[in-house]
């Protein structure tokens, strides 16, 4: 049988020198080369979710045999699903690339730079290939390593390419997201201390440790960073905002995708020892998700509005899973996967539309609905990805999640409730509020005289903006082709760590 998770992994990490080697020859061309492995990637998730509905795969090698370490890679109904997604916005995000980064590149340097292009794709790759060793990973240290590899290559993205001042942006998230890899590791050598194994699957056996409790805490505030919870969010807004466009999504999708499979893969076996202060955890979900939503409500650019937006959004992923039951957890999972399609869309909108107009600001902007019909449909169903509406995936990940919590609130107590009632509420009402405003501002207000010469984005940007539209509705249309997968491996794992 293929070895189709080894494939997923070590094509892009090959594929990375072989690219930038290339670029260095063939400039903005390179981006059509990276884009190969990408969707081969992409394609070989497509083709393993039949086998994943049932079953799963698992692919082992030999490693540090003295250690007890192997190099395994498990594809399941937790990991296939969200990879899958990931990989579709990274293709589609490095296709856009090739008309956009050649501009930023040329705005960089004053001109052609093919080295710079070749650094852009490899790191691009190299990205994506750590992403994947990171979600399929089965041990911690693997997963560890996996994910400091991909702390840094984003970095590289963000440091060599962001506008503004750089230097700044790149040093807070290198700083922010290497204190999450530092708790992190905190969690993991406690792990390896008490049970002696670094095996994921072997977790459940510490619960009746007392420093199982210290330990799934450091594991959640280093994932807590990576979804950026209220007072560990510094790193997202300047981030997101001063980098790239296509950069941002996949930094975007990568946050609530990653932290949401870790969160559901390494915190349900914590449910003993986290259940009695998870109704606090879903708390701190709701205030993020409340103020961010209002953050978003008062900005004056598309892009810092989406940057706010996804960190309101990719937060209700926290609550679900920390509701530790069936469709709170399988819900969260289910959402992260349509926030990680709409956060790459609305990005790659609003680099489309700065790249075609060279605004973002809201009063500079209105009218585009006839000049770029492209960027209107990727809002749309970006917007309507986010608020949970129908025919997108958006509206039966979120209503399962939101069901959830309910089911969580009326089982367990009036806090839990509450943020449930405000989550399903107030916190609708606020997100309903900044899309249809953005919606009215970007595409149907007058369109200003110094735009009325603005001409629809370049073929490879729409073309990524379209598919990625297409895939959440055909998700959303047939949500069960991931949703039975999902539900039935949270499933297992809840009835393996319950109480």
């Amino acid at each position: 049988m293929m070895p189709i998770l080894t494939l997923v992994v070590f094509t892009p990490l090959v594929s990375s020198p072989i690219v930038f080697l290339l670029g260095r020859r063939m400039g903005k061309r390179v981006g059509w080369i990276s884009f190969i492995p990408l969707i081969f990637a992409y394609i070989l998730l497509v083709s393993s979710m039949p086998l994943i509905r049932e079953s799963s795969l698992m692919e082992i090698y030999g490693w540090a045999s003295e250690l007890g370490l192997t190099f395994g890679l498990l594809g399941d109904g937790l990991s296939v699903p969200l990879l899958l997604m990931l990989m579709s916005v990274f293709a589609f995000s490095t296709l856009y690339s090739i008309h956009y980064m050649d501009r930023r590149i040329r705005e960089i340097y004053g001109g052609e730079n093919k080295t710079a292009h070749g650094l852009y794709y490899s790191l691009t790759l190299l990205y994506a290939a750590a992403l994947a060793g990171v979600m399929l990973s089965t041990n911690l240290i693997e997963f560890y390593l996996f994910f400091e590899l991909l702390l840094v290559a984003s970095w590289g993205l963000v440091f060599a390419f962001s506008y503004g001042d750089k230097w700044r942006t790149s040093l807070i998230y290198f700083i922010w997201t290497h204190i999450g890899g530092v708790l992190l590791f905190i969690g993991i050598a406690l792990i390896h201390w008490r049970l002696g194994s670094f095996e994921i699957a072997d977790i459940p056996r510490m619960m009746s440790d007392p420093i199982a409790f210290w330990a799934g805490i450091s594991l959640a505030l280093g994932l807590l960073i990576k979804i950026s919870a209220f007072g560990l969010h510094a790193w997202l807004p300047p981030t997101y905002v001063n980098a790239p466009s296509p950069v941002s999504a996949m930094v975007g999708s990568t946050s609530v995708g990653l932290s949401t499979y870790a969160l559901a893969r390494l915190m349900l076996p914590f449910k003993p020892v986290l259940l009695g202060i998870s109704g606090w955890l879903e708390l701190w979900a709701l205030i993020t998700i409340l103020y961010a939503g209002v953050m978003a409500l008062v900005q004056r650019d598309f892009k810092s509005l989406v940057a706010y937006l996804s960190m309101s959004q990719m937060n209700y992923c926290v609550l679900g899973v920390f509701t530790y039951n069936l469709y709170g957890v399988s819900g969260a999972v289910s959402y992260a996967i349509s926030h990680g399609l709409a956060i790459g869309l609305l990005f790659l909108t609003s680099g489309s539309i700065f790249h075609q107009t060279g605004e973002l600001e809201f009063r500079r902007l209105g009218g585009l609905a006839s000049k770029m019909p492209s960027a209107l449909i990727a809002c749309l169903v970006g917007f309507l990805t986010i608020g949970g509406v129908p025919p997108t995936i958006g509206f039966e990940s979120k209503f399962t999640l939101l069901t959830g919590a309910f089911q969580r609130g009326i089982a367990s107590s009036p806090l839990e409730f509450s943020v449930a009632l405000l989550a399903t509420t107030l916190a609708t009402v606020i997100t309903l509020a900044y899309e249809f405003w953005t919606i009215w501002r970007l595409f149907y207000t007058k369109l200003p005289e110094g735009l009325m010469g603005v001409r629809e984005a370049p073929l490879t940007m729409v073309v990524a903006l379209l598919f990625l539209s297409l895939e959440s509705l055909v998700m959303g249309i047939w949500p069960y082709t991931i949703a039975e997968s999902i539900e039935r491996v949270v499933h297992l794992s809840l009835a393996t760590h319950s109480l």
